[in-house]
C-alpha cells in the first residue's frame, strides 16, 4: 500500500495532474492580480509544462532502471546464496516431463533406477524416434552393494530386491514395446561401484545438453539431498566435470541379464 501511495505522489504522476488542472482553469480565462493572460502566454506555458513533464518522466524512469541494475549487480557480484544453486527434488518437474525435453539422448544413473520407471513411456518414445537411452543402476550382485547400503542406512537385502525388481520391470518394458533396432539403442546396465551421485542427462553430449545431478549423502533420504542443474552452454567447466564423472560411473558397467547372471 505504501509503495502504491508513493507511486501516486511521485513527480511523474503529479505533473500530469497539474497540467490537467491548469488546462481546466485556463478555459475560464482567469486573471492574476488583475492581469489577463493571453492565449500566446497560455500556449507557451503549456509547452513549458510539457517539457517539465517529459523531463520528470525521463528522470524517474532512468532512476528506476538504475535501481534495478544495482540490484542485479549486487546479486551477480556478491556472494550467491546456496538456495539459488542447490534445489530440492520437489522443485523439479515430474521425471516424465523432464525427459520429454530430450531430442537425442537420455542418461539416467541411480541406485535402483526408480526415476527411469517413472518415465519409461517417454524413454520408449525416444528410442523409437532414433534417440539413445543409457540407464545405469548399482549391481545387485556386486561387492559394492553392502557398503553403499550401510552408507544409506538401508538393509542390503531390501536394496538388492528393489534393484532387481526395477531392472526386470524395465527390461520387460523394453523387450515388449521396442523392435530390435530401437532396443539396440537402449542400454540397461549395472555397475559394481558405490555411486557418488545420481544423474539425469538430457542430450548430454550436445552443446544444448544439461545434467541434473544429485549427490548421495550419508544417512540422508534421496528426497532431502540437494540437486543442481548444469547446462553445457553456461556452466563450464562444471558441466564437463560432472559429465566426466557420469561417464566414469559407466566404466566397467555390464549389461543387465538377470540376477546371478
Amino acid at each position: 500500500m505504501r509503495e502504491r501511495l508513493r507511486g501516486m505522489l511521485g513527480l511523474d504522476a503529479v505533473v500530469p495532474v497539474v497540467l490537467i488542472a491548469a488546462a481546466v482553469l485556463m478555459t475560464l480565462e482567469p486573471t492574476i492580480f488583475g492581469v489577463a493572460i493571453t492565449e500566446r502566454e497560455i500556449v507557451l506555458g503549456f509547452f513549458g509544462f510539457l517539457g517539465i513533464d517529459a523531463l520528470v518522466e525521463r528522470t524517474g524512469r532512468l532512476n528506476r532502471i538504475e535501481r534495478r541494475l544495482e540490484a542485479l549487480a549486487s546479486r551477480t557480484v556478491g556472494p550467491v546464496a546456496a538456495g539459488e544453486v542447490l534445489r530440492p527434488r520437489s522443485s523439479f518437474d515430474r521425471m516424465d516431463m523432464l525427459v520429454a525435453g530430450a531430442r537425442r539422448s537420455v542418461l539416467i544413473i541411480g541406485v535402483n533406477l526408480e526415476g527411469a520407471l517413472l518415465c519409461v513411456s517417454t524413454l520408449l518414445d525416444l528410442a523409437r524416434a532414433g534417440g539413445t537411452v543409457r540407464l545405469v543402476a548399482m549391481d545387485p550382485d556386486g561387492t559394492a552393494l553392502g557398503p553403499a547400503a550401510a552408507m544409506s542406512g538401508i538393509d542390503p537385502a531390501i536394496r538388492r530386491q528393489k534393484i532387481i525388481q526395477n531392472l526386470e520391470l524395465l527390461r520387460a518394458e523394453f523387450t515388449a514395446h521396442l523392435d530390435p533396432a530401437a532396443r539396440g539403442r537402449v542400454s540397461l546396465m549395472v555397475a559394481d561401484r558405490v555411486l557418488p551421485l545420481g544423474a539425469v542427462g538430457l542430450d548430454e553430449q550436445t552443446r544444448g545438453g544439461s545434467l541434473i545431478v544429485q549427490h548421495y549423502l550419508t544417512a540422508t533420504a534421496a528426497e532431502l539431498a540437494p540437486l543442481i542443474w548444469l547446462r553445457a552452454e553456461t556452466d563450464r567447466p562444471w558441466f564437463s566435470r560432472y559429465l566426466a564423472q557420469c561417464e566414469a560411473c559407466l566404466a566397467g558397467a555390464r549389461e543387465w541379464e538377470g540376477a546371478g547372471a
